[in-house]
């Protein structure tokens, strides 16, 4: 059978965040993802600038990690991409200097201006997964009598105003909003409210079941909350309302697996040392057996082999494909797929408030590690807002006793349950239907 044909699909690999937006859409494009800057795609010249944005990202991702100077570079990436507080509500609609910047590099570094001419043939709409590719097309397509639809999701509970092209009332962006909040900002920087769709973040379907069931989210969540409610507390509370809206009448009992952690390391490689803290905390649960971790690695093979180190330095090496798992491929989506298919059997996400935020609509409760920049600090806020992610209440070289606790007051299994209730899921589904329609209904 012949996958539909419905738009372009375009992202870049600056992390992690913007490829994984991507993959769960990836059968929408006759061509799949394009890796926008990568080999084959761009001109030379063109290629040089993307390699040199995503040094600088993995850079300043990493920094804050530096004593004294990293501290500084933190400071100016964060003024970079400072988003102004919601309130008092007012017009933020002025071009900042990274809006005026970002012109500049598409006029100037023809950043992106080539994208026209590779779509040449055809009238399909083009989705983007990054701010970068979304104007330049923009800025490509103003003036035409009927410009190709040019559709932009964003990635996080809240943006700075670089997402938004100099003159947003003649602009024809349309944009794919993961919230309420974001939808908000958006309106705040001039965006056309009709040109703005509360989609949700694109979830993987693999890990979702049918727009309508949502049947193996279901099961796994009911599944994951007999693991999170150690003492049956969660349940006296809430045990009928779980019922019902899950349609399962079976109360969970223990399963077949142990506890499972996951703990995802970012794109760039932030925050590894936290491994070595986790493992030292939780060496005599995995040794018995209690508690099984599973470590996202990524695409970075310095990341894995700084993992494997702190395993070694534990004594846990041969806990590794028995209670310790590592997940890592050259490939970024042959990880995003291993990664999904062990988020299945995942009972808490430990990761910083990334793109990984939006995945608590699949009942997976976040815990969260400190936040790099303005996007994961709004995130972070989101995320305590409708009380699906919680920080730590201790250090983590203590997290096997904060997590006893956790578990026995039953925390961890309302996150799970109130990600479930109050994050939009159906991302992906609402995406394609309104490509293959034109059509939306907000939910």
């Amino acid at each position: 059978m012949k996958k539909p044909e419905l738009a372009h699909l375009v992202a870049v690999h600056m992390g992690l965040g913007h490829l994984r937006a991507a993959y769960p859409l990836r059968s929408i494009s006759p061509e799949g993802i394009i890796v926008w800057g990568s080999r084959g795609h761009v001109s030379r010249g063109e290629k040089k600038y993307w390699r040199l944005w995503r040094r600088i990202y993995y850079h300043l991702s990493r920094v804050g990690s530096y004593p004294v100077i990293g501290k500084l570079a933190l400071k100016i990436l964060i003024s970079v991409e400072r988003i102004p507080s919601f309130y008092p509500q007012r017009d933020l609609s002025r071009p900042t200097i990274g809006v005026r910047l970002l012109k500049f590099l598409i006029k100037k570094a023809n950043l992106g201006r080539s994208l026209p001419d590779y779509f040449e043939g055809d009238s399909l709409p083009v989705v983007n997964t990054f701010y970068a590719t979304a104007v330049a097309l923009d800025m490509s397509l103003k003036g035409q009598e009927s410009p190709r639809e040019n559709y932009v999701i964003i990635c996080d509970a809240d943006v700075n105003r670089i997402w938004v092209p100099e003159k947003p009332a003649e602009s024809q962006l349309k944009y794919l909003v993961p919230c309420t909040r974001a939808k908000a900002r958006l309106v705040s920087y001039g965006v056309k409210e009709e040109k703005i769709f509360v989609t949700g973040f694109p979830l993987p379907t693999e890990n979702i079941g049918s727009e309508g069931r949502m049947e193996g989210l279901k099961i796994d969540l009911m599944t994951r909350l007999g693991q999170l409610d150690s003492s049956g507390k969660f349940f006296a509370y809430y045990g009928q309302t779980v019922h019902q809206l899950l349609g399962l009448n079976r109360i969970p009992g223990s399963a077949s697996r142990p506890f499972t952690i996951m703990f995802a390391i970012g794109g760039a490689g932030a925050q590894v040392e936290i491994v070595g803290k986790i493992l030292k905390s939780l060496n005599k649960e995995i040794n018995s057996a209690q508690i099984r971790l599973i470590f996202a690695c990524g695409v970075q093979r310095k990341v894995l082999e700084k993992i494997l180190k702190f395993i070694n330095q534990q004594g846990l090496s041969p806990q590794i494909g028995r209670n310790i798992y590592l997940i890592y491929q050259d490939d970024v989506f042959n990880y995003f797929d291993q990664f999904n298919r062990w988020l299945r059997q995942t009972d808490i996400l430990w990761t910083k408030p990334s793109e990984l935020s939006f995945y608590c609509g699949l009942g997976i409760p976040i815990l969260i590690a400190p936040p790099i920049g303005p996007q994961e600090e709004r995130n972070r806020r989101w995320l305590m807002d409708i009380h699906a992610g919680l920080v730590p209440p201790g250090p983590p070289e203590y997290c096997a006793e904060w997590l006893s606790d956790l578990r026995k007051n039953g925390r961890l299994a309302e996150a799970a349950w109130a990600g479930f209730i109050k994050a939009r899921k159906l991302g992906t589904y609402k995406i394609t239907k309104l490509l293959e329609t034109g059509q939306f209904t907000e939910e």
